[in-house]
């Protein structure tokens, strides 16, 4: 019985390591996964709009696009939710958006603050609502 029990144990264990080798080669931020291919542009226009002051479309006030912005990213889930906002920006081009008090720079620092206790208050792979400086990982470009 105790070989029985033995053999089940290491059947498991074997199983769970091919599991764990096989998650740790699949990236499960990549776009298209759990994160839209085109994520967050309730954020995008939530920054642009508060960092530039221009906006497309129809006047929204900044509270509601704040309030759209923090519903979209939490439908991501935490352990992504910085490669979203990575993601975000990799997607947008200065374009009309930016003005001579709009730079890319300062949108590149704003983003990661947008899961901070101060804008939406959301939990990321770090275990708080901190992302690294986008920027950081030279995954977007300056």
């Amino acid at each position: 019985m105790a070989s029985r029990s033995s053999y089940i144990l290491l059947s498991a264990a074997v199983v769970l390591s091919v599991l764990a080798a096989a998650a740790a080669r699949t990236n499960w931020c990549e776009p298209g996964l759990v994160i839209p291919l085109n994520p967050l542009t309730s954020c995008r226009t939530y920054m642009v709009r508060r960092a530039c002051g221009v906006s497309s479309g129809p006047f929204v006030p900044l509270p509601v696009l704040k309030e759209r912005c923090c519903a979209e990213l939490e439908k991501i889930v935490p352990y992504c939710r910085c490669g979203a906002l990575r993601t975000m920006m990799d997607g947008m081009s200065g374009g009309a958006a930016m003005t001579a008090t709009c730079s890319w720079s300062g949108l590149l620092e704003l983003a990661p603050t947008l899961v901070s206790e101060a804008e939406c208050n959301l939990m990321t792979i770090h275990g708080q609502p901190f992302c690294y400086a986008l920027g950081a990982e030279r995954t977007t470009t300056d």
